[in-house]
C-alpha cells in the first residue's frame, strides 16, 4: 500500500487513516479471500463424509427434478 494518511486528534495521537481506493479494495479482495480460506478449513474439518463429483451432481440433478 502507498500513500496512506493519517488523521490525528488534536494531542497527535492517530485516530484515522485514509488510503486510495485502490488499495482499500485490495485489502478487502484479501479480507474475503481468507474469510473464504477459513469456511472451507472448517467446513473439511467438520465434514462428516464426501461423496464422490459424479454421485454429487447425479443428486443435485435429481433434486432439480424432483
Amino acid at each position: 500500500m502507498r500513500n496512506i494518511a493519517y488523521i490525528t486528534d488534536e494531542k497527535g495521537n492517530k485516530k484515522n487513516v485514509l488510503l486510495r481506493l485502490s488499495d482499500f479494495e485490495k485489502m478487502q479482495e484479501g479480507i474475503e479471500d481468507l474469510e473464504d480460506s477459513l469456511a472451507l478449513e472448517k467446513a473439511r474439518k467438520n465434514a462428516t463424509g464426501f461423496k464422490r463429483w459424479r454421485e454429487f451432481i447425479r443428486d443435485l440433478e435429481m433434486a432439480k427434478k424432483a
